[in-house]
């Protein structure tokens, strides 16, 4: 076993020449994306065109492992002739192992340079992280598809905010602890896993002692946090949407705070999740939870101002754009997504937006 010693010097970093071109004269900080896919890019883009976020003064910068399975060729055509917002790639090229996430590895020299040229990150959703990573045996229906995009975003989120494999590490975001972190459903379930949490590996069957192609007849509202409609064999091929809409409860006083909404409202949420935050990982506090109290929707660090996690998908594109409409259920009509938020919901998504654009800006 390592000592404490040994492994705090090997979680120090030797700093080097700038890593990303100094910014134009027009633009003054600098914000993080992980997973930059073209659906990331629409998002964004989507976000600032609607003035939900202001990115006139901000140059993205989209990071991803050489070794994800997605095709960034794409990203950059779509960034070749997109307007209006400020962005480039970095591709980090360095091997990760899972015995060398959570102390000094390859890429740590990068992510302490990255975090230097930056002033925040996202991180978005994706598939399930590899059981692995929080010391449990993969479950039955857990599947793993893009390895090396949960060692990087794990490892980098270790090293921003440290967690329970090594209480003698000192965080990044130590050395500027206003630095944004925020997680969208698998980037919320990679910050609990990064410092030291665990998850739900599969709600319907660990929480509700069900099966998601049973369909949902039998299910509350609240239990249901994907359409388990799309998953049934006989509705296979009906293009059904994956996701599905229930309510959150805040638990504390951040969330309603950052979307300036009354503690006691009920916000109905888009979910596309079988897995969830099961034990909280070091420095984080629920902020909301499922209404019937079973699943984290929201988290919070203690310690950290800006650093926060959502479950449900709060940046649907579809929300704002309203040009296609979606079947949840077999022999409905196709309603917009914004159709199934009621007036409060939807302006509780629009000021959530307000509120980090407004965290951006001070920055």
């Amino acid at each position: 076993m390592r000592s404490p010693i040994l492994l705090l010097l090997l979680c120090s970093f030797n700093l080097s020449a700038q890593l990303l071109s100094p910014l134009p004269d027009h633009l003054n900080k600098r914000l993080l994306l992980a997973h930059p896919t073209t659906s990331t890019i629409e998002v964004i883009s989507t976000l600032h065109q609607h003035q939900l976020i202001d990115l006139n003064s901000i140059e993205l910068v989209g990071v991803y492992h050489k070794d994800e399975t997605y095709d960034y060729s794409q990203s950059q055509l779509m960034l070749d002739t997109l307007q209006g917002i400020n962005m480039q790639l970095y591709q980090l090229t360095d091997t990760l192992f899972t015995d060398s996430l959570f102390c000094h590895n390859a890429c740590s020299q990068t992510f302490q340079q990255l975090f230097d040229e930056s002033e925040g990150i996202i991180f978005f959703g994706g598939p399930d992280i590899p059981p692995a990573i929080y010391n449990e045996l993969s479950h039955d229906r857990t599947v793993v598809t893009d390895p090396f995009r949960h060692y990087y975003e794990i490892s980098f989120l270790y090293h921003l905010l440290g967690g329970y494999q090594n209480s003698d590490y000192t965080p990044l975001v130590e050395q500027n602890t206003n630095y944004l972190v925020f997680g969208i459903c698998l980037g919320m379930q990679s910050m609990n896993v990064a410092t030291g949490g665990t998850l739900i590996q599969d709600i319907p069957s660990e929480i509700f002692n069900s099966d998601e192609t049973k369909g949902l007849e039998h299910l509350k509202p609240e239990e249901i946090h994907r359409n388990a409609y799309a998953k049934m064999p006989i509705n296979e091929g009906k293009q059904l949407a994956g996701s599905s809409f229930h309510q959150i409860e805040f638990k504390d006083y951040f969330f309603p705070s950052l979307a300036k909404v009354k503690p006691e409202l009920k916000p109905w949420v888009n979910s596309y999740h079988h897995q969830s935050v099961k034990k909280l990982g070091k420095g984080f506090v629920i902020g909301a939870t499922s209404t019937d109290g079973k699943i984290i929707e929201a988290m919070f660090h203690a310690h950290y101002p800006n650093v926060f996690g959502v479950q449900f998908h709060p940046e649907r594109s579809q929300f704002y754009l309203k040009s296609k409409k979606y079947i949840f259920q077999p022999g409905t009509q196709p309603k917009l997504l914004s159709d199934f938020l009621n007036e409060e919901s939807m302006q509780f998504h629009v000021q959530f937006w307000q509120g980090i654009n407004a965290i951006l800006l001070e920055l």
